[in-house]
Parts: C-alpha cells; structure tokens; sequence
C-alpha cells in the first residue's frame, strides 16, 4: 500500500515536472507574451488597469495612437480631446460603442469630424469606446466628470443596436450595484477568456516592465494560473448552463447578436431600465443643456432578419424634455439619408463604411444645429 502511495505520488510529481518544463520551452521559443496589445510603460498600465476596475475595459492597446495626424497620452485610452473646452464655446462629448471610436479611429471619419467641429467652432470630446452600452457609458461619465473635470454643454449619446446584447451578456453578471439597485461600477474580467478580458496583457506587461528577471519563469507561472482559471471559468459555466450555452459567457458576437433576432420581456425589461438609468443620471447635470441621443438600423433590419431595434425600444421610454432622440431609422425612411451601399463589407456588426460615417457625422451636427435651442 505505501509502495503504491509513493509511486503514485511520484508520478504525479514527475507529471508535473514534465508539464512545467513543456510549459517553460513552449514559452521560451514561441515568446507568445510580446504582444501587440502589451504595454510600453507602468504608467499607462496603472492608469489601464484603474479604469478597467471600474468600467470593465477600455479602449484596447491595439488603438492606433501611433497615427501622425494626432498626439496620444495614457488619457486617450478613455477619451480624445478633439477640440478643448472652453468657456466661450458650446462643448460636445460623444459617447458611445465602436460606432463613436471609429471618429477618431478611422482616418476619413476622423477628418469629417475634426471638419465639423472647426466649421461649428465648437469643443469636443470624443470617448467612444467598443463594446459599451448605457451601463459602462453611465460610470464612464461619471469618471470623466469627477476624476478629469469634464463638464459639457451637450452630449452626443451613441445607442447601437448591439447594445442590447453588450448589456445583457457582457456587463449584467459584472455590475456592482448603488444601495438602490443603480449601476456603481462594472468589474473587469478577470482570466476568463471572454472578449474584453485584458488580464493577460497586464500581466504580461507587469511581468516584463517590473520583474526584469526570470521573465521566462514568471511567464511560465501565470500561463499555468491562467490556463486553470480559465478552465475553472469554463466548467462551471457548462455545469450551470449546459454544454452547448456553456461559452456564452466570453459574449462573442453571436451571443451578443442573438437579442436582435429575439428578446423576451424580462430581457427586454432589464435593458429599459439600464438605458432609463443612464438618461436620468445625465438628465440630473443641471448644466448639460441638451442630449442628443442617435441610434441607426443594422443592414439586418433591411432584410428583416432582425425583429428587434433598439430605437423602438428607447421610444418606449420616459424621455425627459432635455432629451432628442436622433432617430436614423425614421431619418431614412423619409429618404433624408440614404440606405443602399452605406455599411462595410463583410462586417457582421453593420458599422458604416467611412464615407457614409463622415455624412452620418454631418446629419447629425445639422440636426442638432436645427433642434439645439
């Protein structure tokens, strides 16, 4: 009996001798862990990662802050300041998805809106970032205004279709709530795997900018930990929900698609109240003057695949007087913008094309120039 004990104890060490080692070289010769997405320097890693805790993501490491036509600092990874604020200015902040990043994303989208924003004279600044809905965008504000003073005149408020999806699948489970219910803060994912979850990128920053030594070792460490968090992460979401719903949790995009094609009334309920939730607090800024909040159709909702849109929903609202809903859907119905070969090709998540962004851009700061007062 203790022959067998010590055999087996042996074996089990000498197992996992041989996995660390497998491990070790596997590391060592592939270097997987000089990424792209890594940070350069402590400090925008800190400041990543305090936000992160709070606000589950921000904009990714792979942003392009590397663009001749801009300056970066670590603060672009939660907002750009297209043009300053000032006291004899209107001053605009857009929030939103990927739909509001990509106007300082992309290259024609971004002259278009540094185009507007010279034409108007006005300040703005942008802090669209992917993946948000009302939830995050409502902590978002609330960081922007306490902890960077910003304080607009008005706010441009991008609502996408894939919101409700972001709001349901990616943030629900990751809320931390206000003694009433309201949204405080959204936890960051935490070596799960999901989409957004940028736990390996910090530490595989930490390790090369603060251990210096052994990196290979330490490496080696967190691979092993993350590869049993993830697992755990995994099994336990298969035996709640079963093994074909099992993955839901790392919300990719077919997930977060599927509430466009049906949602029930519970589902539907909960992303009513996140959205009222994050129009009130804004509504409770007694110096935003006006909201503007935009929403458009998917290239599904043309061809009926998608039975849900959130423009109906957010009409189902209570909307206070010093809300505009910027309605795409009637805008184009009424052939006051045009539908045909306006969306990116092959993109699943219907984000317009650059040229029909930089008129989207346009349509939108000529209807808020009409409706502003």
């Amino acid at each position: 009996m203790k022959k067998n004990i010590f055999l087996i104890f042996f074996s089990l060490l000498f197992s996992s001798a041989l996995v660390y080692f497998l491990v070790f070289t596997w590391v060592a010769v592939l270097e997987k862990y000089k990424h792209k997405n890594n940070f350069t320097n402590l400090e925008s890693l800190y400041f990543h990662e305090k936000y992160s805790d709070q606000i589950h993501h921000l904009r990714g490491n792979n942003w392009p802050y590397e663009k001749q036509n801009m300056l970066w600092n670590k603060e672009d990874y939660l907002f750009s300041t297209i043009s300053e604020f000032k006291t004899d200015k209107d001053n605009y902040l857009i929030q939103g998805d990927s739909w509001a990043e990509y106007m300082v994303f992309k290259d024609q989208i971004y002259k278009s809106l540094k185009d507007e924003v010279s034409r108007l004279n006005i300040g703005l600044i942008n802090s669209g970032t992917s993946s948000y809905s009302p939830s995050p965008m409502k902590v978002q504000y609330k960081i922007l205004e306490e902890d960077f003073s910003i304080k607009p005149d008005y706010i441009i408020s991008i609502i996408d279709q894939t919101d409700i999806g972001d709001e349901l699948c990616r943030y629900r489970h990751n809320i931390i709530e206000n003694n009433d219910g309201s949204v405080k803060s959204i936890k960051r994912e935490f070596n799960t795997g999901a989409v957004m979850d940028a736990s390996k990128h910090y530490n595989f920053s930490r390790i090369q900018l603060e251990k210096k030594k052994f990196i290979n070792f330490h490496i080696t460490n967190y691979y092993i930990y993350k590869t049993y968090h993830e697992m755990k992460t995994r099994v336990l979401n298969i035996k709640k929900f079963g093994f074909k719903d099992g993955g839901n949790y790392k919300c990719k995009f077919q997930q977060i698609q599927k509430y466009l094609i049906n949602i029930n009334n519970q589902e539907k309920e909960y992303f009513k109240k996140r959205t009222q939730e994050y129009f009130d607090y804004l509504v409770s800024k007694k110096y935003l003057k006006k909201i503007f909040i935009v929403t458009f159709p998917h290239k599904n909702h043309f061809e009926g695949n998608y039975k849900v849109n959130v423009s109906n929903i957010i009409n189902e609202l209570n909307l206070s007087p010093k809300i505009l809903h910027i309605n795409f859907n009637e805008i184009i119905q009424s052939d006051q913008f045009q539908k045909e070969n306006i969306y990116a090709l092959n993109d699943p998540a219907s984000h317009l094309n650059e040229e029909a962004h930089a008129l989207y851009i346009k349509k939108i700061f000529k209807i808020i120039k009409q409706k502003k007062y």
